[in-house]
This record gives C-alpha cells, sequence and structure tokens, in this order.
C-alpha cells in the first residue's frame, strides 16, 4: 500500500511553464490511476503535446525506464525530458541506459522552462544549466545550476494536479500512515537541509531556503475554502531547522484560523524541539509527528554524519507522546561496518520510548549519496540495485551476515509493537479509519518476514 499524494513537483513544474511561457500542460499520474501503459499512451494521445516530461522516484525507475522507451517508439519526433529525484540522484549517466532526450538535475522550475526556450531556438542549450542531453555517442552535461533563492516566485498548479483525485478513502493517497482526514495535500514551507547525513538525498541541496510563512498559510486557507482540504501534510526536509520560524509559523496558523490538521511525516530533528513548539504544534492542529532517530549508537551516529543527541531525542518523543500526539520514528539497520550489538542498541533504543509507531528500515544507499560514493565498490553494487521495493533487504554493508541482519529487524518490530501497553496508546490516540488494521497487519507480516508492499 505505497502512499500516492497529490504529485505537488509536477505541480510546481507546471505553474512555471504557464508562468514564464504561456505553456499548456497536462498532468497524468499513472501510478495513483494504476493506469496502464496502452492509458498513458492514449491521454497522451489526446493531449497532441509538442514535449514530454517524466518524474521519476527510484523505486519506479524501471516503470519509467520502459515507459519511455515505450513513448520513444510511438512519438519519434516528441522529445522526453527526465526529471526527479531518481535522476538527479543517479546523474547524467542515466541517459547510459534510458532513452530519454534530456534530464533535468536538481530544482527544475528555471532549468525547464530555459531548456524549453532552447528546444524552440530562443537560446543556447549550452547556456542552460542542470541539463543533460546527448551530442551523438557523447552525453553533454553543462553544470549543476545553483539553487533558487528566491522560493516566493514559486506556486504550485493545483488547478492541474486535481487535489480532489487524491481523495481517496481506501488508498493512501499521502505519506502518513495512519490519516486524520482523506481530504489532504502535501506542502512545502522550506527546501534544504544544512546537515550532511551520508545516507541522505541532496535534492533540494545543503542551503535552507524558505518560502514566506504569512504566503504559505494563505495558501494553505485557499486550498481549504476551494477544495475542502482538512489535513495538510508537512513535507520540508527540515521543518524545525529554525525553531522561532516554527514556531511563528504554528503562532500565524493558530491567529488565522486555519482549523485543519497538521502532519509531519517527513520527520523532524527531536535534538532541534522544545516544549514551547510542541505545544504550540498542538493548538495549530497538529496530530501526527515522526523523528528521525536513525541509530542509538553513538559510533553509528557520527560515522554517518547524523550527531542527534540522543539523550534529548528521547525526552521529546516521550514528550511528544505524553500530548497523545501520534508519535513515530525511523530507524536504520545495517550501516556499514554496524555490529549486531549496534544494532541491539537502537532497538533498545527504540522500544524504551513511548511512542505509538516505530520503522525499522534496511539501510539502502540511494545513487549520489555520500555513503554511496564514498567507495567505488559500493557505488557499483549501488547502481545495480532494482529499487522496487523499500521494505526488503536489497544490500548488506554491515558487519553482520544477512540472516542476522534480517533476524534483527524482524525481533525489532515484535519487541516494539508486541507490548499490550503500546497497543492501548495506539488505539487510545490513533484516527479510527480503514488504514489502523491495514498497517497493523503489515507490522505483524514484517515481525516475521523480511518484506511486504505497504
Amino acid at each position: 500500500m505505497t502512499g500516492t499524494p497529490p504529485p505537488i513537483g509536477l505541480g510546481y513544474l507546471s505553474h512555471a511553464v504557464k508562468k514564464a511561457r504561456g505553456d499548456q500542460t497536462l498532468i497524468i499520474e499513472g501510478l495513483k490511476s494504476g493506469l496502464s501503459e496502452a492509458a498513458i499512451l492514449e491521454r497522451t494521445a489526446a493531449f497532441n503535446p509538442d514535449v514530454i516530461g517524466i518524474t521519476i522516484k527510484s523505486f519506479e525507475a524501471s516503470q519509467a525506464t520502459s515507459l519511455v522507451s515505450l513513448l520513444k517508439d510511438t512519438w519519434r519526433n516528441i522529445s522526453v525530458i527526465l526529471g526527479g529525484p531518481h535522476v538527479t540522484t543517479v546523474g547524467p549517466s542515466l541517459l547510459d541506459t534510458v532513452r530519454a532526450d534530456y534530464l533535468v538535475l536538481g530544482e527544475g522550475e528555471d532549468t525547464l522552462v530555459e531548456l524549453l526556450d532552447s528546444m524552440e531556438g530562443k537560446r543556447d542549450i549550452n547556456s542552460v544549466k542542470g541539463v543533460a542531453w546527448r551530442n551523438g555517442d557523447k552525453i553533454v552535461f553543462n553544470g549543476s545550476r545553483p539553487y533558487i533563492e528566491d522560493l516566493d516566485r514559486l506556486e504550485v498548479d493545483w488547478e492541474a494536479i486535481g487535489p480532489e483525485n487524491y481523495f481517496g478513502r481506501i488508498h493512501r493517497e499521502g505519506f502518513s500512515v495512519i490519516p486524520s482526514s482523506h481530504r489532504r495535500v502535501p506542502i512545502f514551507t522550506s527546501r534544504g537541509c544544512p546537515y550532511g547525513c551520508t545516507y541522505c538525498h541532496n535534492i533540494f541541496g545543503k542551503k535552507y531556503r524558505t518560502f514566506d510563512t504569512g504566503r504559505i498559510i494563505d495558501q494553505m486557507i485557499d486550498l481549504r475554502d476551494q477544495y475542502n482540504v482538512r489535513e495538510f501534510e508537512i513535507h520540508d526536509d527540515n521543518f524545525n531547522l529554525n525553531i522561532n520560524r516554527a514556531k511563528g509559523f504554528m503562532k500565524e496558523v493558530i491567529e488565522k484560523k486555519l482549523g485543519c490538521a497538521l502532519s509531519f511525516p517527513n520527520g523532524l530533528r527531536a535534538d532541534l524541539m522544545d516544549e514551547e513548539l510542541l505545544d504550540l504544534m498542538v493548538m495549530a492542529g497538529t496530530y501526527y509527528i515522526f523523528y528521525a532517530i536513525e541509530s542509538a549508537s553513538p559510533r553509528i551516529q557520527k560515522l554517518v554524519n547524523k550527531n542527534l543527541d540522543l539523550d534529548r531525542a528521547k525526552e521529546i518523543v516521550n514528550l511528544t507522546a505524553s500530548r497523545r500526539i501520534v508519535t513515530g520514528t525511523y530507524n536504520i539497520l545495517g550501516f556499514p561496518t554496524e555490529t549486531e550489538e549496534e544494532m541491539a542498541m537502537t532497538v533498545n533504543y527504540v522500544t524504551s520510548l513511548k511512542h505509538h509507531f516505530a520503522s525499522f528500515f534496511y539501510l539502502t544507499p540511494f545513487p549520489g549519496t555520500e555513503i554511496a560514493e564514498a567507495d567505488p565498490h559500493i557505488s557499483v553494487k549501488v547502481r545495480e540495485i532494482g529499487f522496487d521495493m523499500y521494505t526488503g533487504l536489497k544490500i548488506n554493508l554491515s558487519s553482520v551476515p544477512d540472516e542476522v541482519l534480517m533476524k534483527m529487524r524482524r525481533t525489532a518490530y515484535r519487541k516494539f509493537y508486541f507490548s499490550p501497553v503500546r497497543a492501548a496508546r495506539i488505539l487510545r490516540d490513533v484516527p479510527k479509519n480503514p488504514f489502523l488494521p491495514l498497517s497493523a497487519l503489515a507490522v505483524l507480516r514484517l515481525s516475521f518476514q523480511d518484506y511486504v508492499h505497504h
């Protein structure tokens, strides 16, 4: 049951090309709709495009590669542009295996506009930063584009997205596992994260940049009034990096009487929180917060540049749960050189916390991350991974055998969830909807097997 939230990234791109060039756009969300390749071709043909763009996550890479080939076979004279997280992490070499005409790497709003201008002869493609293309047998890349400083000139084309198409009661149309409302949409209030965690992506860069708080909240109010949105998932990489800004955001939500639920499924940094912010978040409607713990081993924390204050994180997780906010943690097993004892430290730490949910992932390095590129042999292995699932073991960089690593994760799920006290806490605080029994079933399966599609 993979979450398929409204494609806000495509919404930003759609608005950018409409504003700068006056283009018409059509967004086709094949994953959410379960469209076959034939159905995608049919909708594409009906729109009669001049250019086709596809955004790719790593878990969708194989399907996207197949779709690109089909599009090129069907319309040889229509250029296909690829962008998104997978393109940015793999880099220009992706053109060695995918038949696309162009790649857009990094933030795409300005790059796409300039690329389309160059395709019409309005500018030299060699002047367009952030684009890779083929020149005969050679792959050309002009270098990365600087990240956008003035985020307030960007907007989401919600009309093109059609948020009402994502208000499903049965299918999970968002990242939050247990939503407060099926009428939910994602938003960003900032981009970028200055921390240097070696396993993390670098899609939005290391410089923290923010949207104007008042403008974002006004847009949230518009979405509430126009589409009857009842929940907002905040997808920032590091919403609480600037704690005073985070507090100001919550105060303005309260003052403007937004009246919608707020959730933070992308993870907050626990050791940057305080009780004042937690109380403001409760008053503003926050019901769901996940924290990224990753490892409880001090050595691993230093090794991967996370450097989380584990004592403070424990205090904050417990304080969050005590306010009856649905609280979860993200945790990773299988870091390079990690021992069985260090994994046990993480399991014991997490199970000692008084929160509701815990996810235990195997480390699966993505191409382009520091942890993947530090060793050429690991880099080769990472590029051979088929990113078709995120719960199964794809690569093992730890110091323990595969069977020990897999047993450790199964043990972690059983130790965490097979607790009457935790079960009572979940039943007391978690919103009651069809996703709760589905999540419970997924947890039960992960307690005894290596992989589930959830």
